[in-house]
């Protein structure tokens, strides 16, 4: 019994480290990818361009991130997890170091590739390595706790980038970015000679679908309703540091704190929703609710000329509800999944936030450009009552075929 208990214990310490380890990669993979959005009025100033051309940039970062999403997964599982999450964040840790020491506009649209080919590594790395070496009861746990790391890291950029900033400037603040990110891949090296593979005992007996039966009408919606949030949600927190300058004169220090408090809030938000979802038959109810009471919000905050306080205090309350619906937003997509295909589901869905994450950065710099901070609020809302329509069709869609067992 002693020995059992000593070898259980240690299982247990050898996955909770393993967690800890993918938790930061993968904190520091949503830390990179919102980078720019607090520093965006420096770097135009340093960099002498337009809001539309760093908005091009961040485009370029969606746009490889979206071509070499699907094709390393295959790479991940040839060659090994641990070894290409290292790649890919050396990768990015090298392209924000770029940055800092050449900052010319061709440097930028370079690193921007960069990141996004590093981000395409992320998520099939990690979930392979959690796969293959979590115990499968706390699968779930796991997965949920590797979840928040990554929004925590959304939430971490705005605060992070504006002190370092403040001490040493904005290319000492780029550097330190890159920097960060090599130290926090040092952990994975001594892992990778005893690297697992996920198990495939149970593969055979998986259902198959053909690609064709995947696309059904329910996923084309969800698809398109995670197209439409990412680009209300980008639209706001990309521009939100400037809109709130130059629309209500609110120092930059003050946006980059709403931003905060607002990613902040939608962290929190994300936890509260996990209650919610278990306990709603209809996930749309949450995602409408949360979604068209969100935007009520933000378009307060645009059009009323909130102090301070009440703004920031305004977008909290933004975030945590946009929070809220994330876990319903999903389980609209494991109920429109076929048996034994919800994988494969979410990687066609997801594709939205690549789609989203294009077109928000040239829209919302098109907006500031021309002089309508304004439109970013209006913009942002219009996309969340979209979202809330093809919500709920979404969900009705889903409801004419059986859940996925």
């Amino acid at each position: 019994m002693l020995s059992a208990s000593v070898v259980s214990d240690s299982d247990t310490h050898t996955e909770n480290r393993t967690l800890a380890i993918i938790c930061v990669v993968h904190l520091i993979s949503h830390f990179y990818w919102l980078l720019f959005v607090p520093i965006l009025p420096a770097l135009k100033d340093l960099l002498g361009v337009s809001f539309v051309e760093l908005g091009f940039a961040i485009t370029v970062m969606n746009l490889v991130s979206a071509l070499t999403q699907a094709p390393t997964g295959f790479i991940v599982d040839r060659f090994g997890a641990r070894l290409m999450l290292i790649i890919g964040m050396v990768l990015g840790s090298a392209a924000f170091i770029a940055i800092g020491l050449m900052p010319t506009y061709p440097v930028l649209l370079g690193a921007a590739a960069m990141i996004g080919l590093a981000n395409a590594v992320y998520h099939p790395a990690d979930y392979s390595i959690l796969a293959a070496e979590m115990n499968p009861q706390r699968m779930g746990r796991a997965f949920s706790i590797h979840s928040f790391a990554g929004y925590l890291g959304f939430a971490v950029a705005p605060p992070i980038m504006l002190t370092a900033t403040q001490f040493g400037g904005l290319r000492f603040a780029l550097v330190l970015a890159g920097v960060l990110g090599a130290v926090c891949a040092l952990p994975l090296i001594p892992g990778m000679r005893h690297e697992r593979k996920p198990k495939k005992g149970n593969a055979a007996e998986a259902p198959k679908s053909s690609a064709s039966s995947l696309i059904t009408p329910a996923v084309l919606l969800l698809t398109l309703m995670f197209t439409t949030l990412n680009l209300s949600t980008n639209i706001l927190q990309t521009y939100m540091v400037v809109s709130l300058e130059s629309l209500h004169g609110l120092p930059r220090n003050v946006g980059a704190w709403a931003l905060t408090v607002f990613l902040f809030a939608l962290v929190g938000g994300i936890l509260l929703g996990g209650l919610f979802a278990d306990r709603v038959k209809h996930q749309s109810l949450i995602t409408s609710g949360g979604l068209a009471l969100s935007a009520l919000f933000v378009l307060a905050v645009g059009f009323l000329g909130l102090p301070a306080a009440a703004t920031i205090g305004a977008l909290a309350v933004a975030g945590l509800l946009a929070g809220i619906i994330v876990p319903s937003r999903d389980m609209l997509v494991r109920n429109a999944s076929p048996p034994g295909a919800v994988g494969r589901v979410f990687g066609i869905v997801t594709t939205g936030f690549n789609f989203g994450g294009m077109v928000a950065p040239l829209v919302g710099g098109w907006l500031i450009d021309r002089g309508a901070p304004l439109w970013v609020y209006i913009t942002s809302a219009s996309f969340m009552f979209a979202s809330v329509a093809i919500s709920v069709l979404a969900d009705r869609s889903s409801a004419k075929k059986p859940l996925t067992p």
